[in-house]
Parts: C-alpha cells; sequence; structure tokens
C-alpha cells in the first residue's frame, strides 16, 4: 500500500501546475564588434540576432586616459543585406555597470537572412558610426514538437520502472502463492 501512496504523491507532485513564471534562455549574445575606438570610447557590440526580436549589447568604457562621460545617443539601425527594407533605427537605453555603461536595445528581424548592423553614437566629446553584419536565425525554440522531444526520454524511463515494479510486483505474487 505504501507504494502506490508513493506513486501517487510523485505523480500529484510531477503534474502540479506551475504558477511560477518561467523565463527561458535560448543562448548567448555574441561579439560582433570588439575593441572598437569611437570618440573616446572603447566599444564591444554583443548581439543575440533571433528572428521575431534580436538583441544588441553595446558596451562602452573609457579610452585610456580618459573619463567617462555618457553619450548623448547611442542607436543601433539595422536593414537586411537584400536591401528590401528601408534601414530602421532602435534607440538603445543605458543599464550601469562596474566600468562604463552597457546599452541595451531590442531589434525586429522578420526573416532569416543577413542584415546590415550600424551603431551610431553621439556624445559632448565625439562619436561615430561603427559597422557590421549578423545572420539573423531562429530563437532556438521548436514549437509543440519540442515538448515531445523534450519529454520523450522522461516518459520512457517512467515506462521502464513501471515495468519492472510491475514485474517484481508479479513475481513476489507467485513467490508468495507457491511458498504458501
Amino acid at each position: 500500500m505504501k507504494r502506490w501512496t508513493f506513486l501517487f504523491v510523485m505523480l500529484l507532485v510531477a503534474g502540479w501546475p506551475r504558477t511560477v513564471p518561467v523565463w527561458s534562455h535560448e543562448g548567448p549574445p555574441f561579439p560582433i564588434i570588439e575593441g572598437a575606438s569611437v570618440g573616446p570610447y572603447v566599444v564591444a557590440v554583443w548581439t543575440d540576432p533571433d528572428i521575431g526580436t534580436g538583441t544588441f549589447f553595446v558596451v562602452m568604457q573609457p579610452a585610456e586616459g580618459q573619463d567617462f562621460i555618457e553619450p548623448s545617443l547611442v542607436e543601433v539601425a539595422v536593414q537586411p543585406v537584400s536591401g528590401r527594407l528601408p534601414w530602421a533605427s532602435y534607440p538603445a537605453e543605458p543599464k550601469r555597470s562596474r566600468s562604463g555603461v552597457s546599452y541595451f536595445t531590442e531589434v525586429a528581424f522578420d526573416q532569416g537572412e543577413f542584415w546590415h548592423v550600424r551603431i551610431r553614437i553621439e556624445g559632448p566629446q565625439g562619436g561615430g558610426v561603427l559597422e557590421s553584419e549578423v545572420e539573423a536565425t531562429p530563437d532556438g525554440t521548436i514549437g509543440p514538437i519540442g515538448l515531445l522531444v523534450y519529454v520523450l526520454p522522461f516518459l520512457a524511463v517512467g515506462f521502464l520502472w513501471l515495468k519492472a515494479f510491475l514485474r517484481r510486483r508479479e513475481y513476489e505474487q507467485q513467490t508468495a502463492a507457491s511458498g504458501s
């Protein structure tokens, strides 16, 4: 009787609806520009260019011997390499860090293809433009079929455990019947 209670409690816990939101992460951002000098800043640009919503991080530090003065504008602009769409600009918002400031923005990528990227920085001590290219890629989720793919190993282990449990129970019943 205790085994059935344990099994019931385990199934109840495993199937209990979760009310806590879960934030997933498909993959880390990667650098497209590192150590570029723009005015009084040393800049690195990191991105996670997912189709739909891509993210850009513009990490800025003062050039050697300079004090860090926040720029008045950090803007990320994108355009498909094919030229099928005009440039779209997105202002980046500052996020304080230990040394300097990181700027963050989300960019809309409507298709998986190569995109021109232009980062414009303006500040009281100067600025400039950095350019690169990225390829927008799927965000790593595989939709509803993903649930089946990811849960299949757990179902297989559960099936084997249940099969072993039932065989052991049958063996114990046969042993008890033959021993009586």
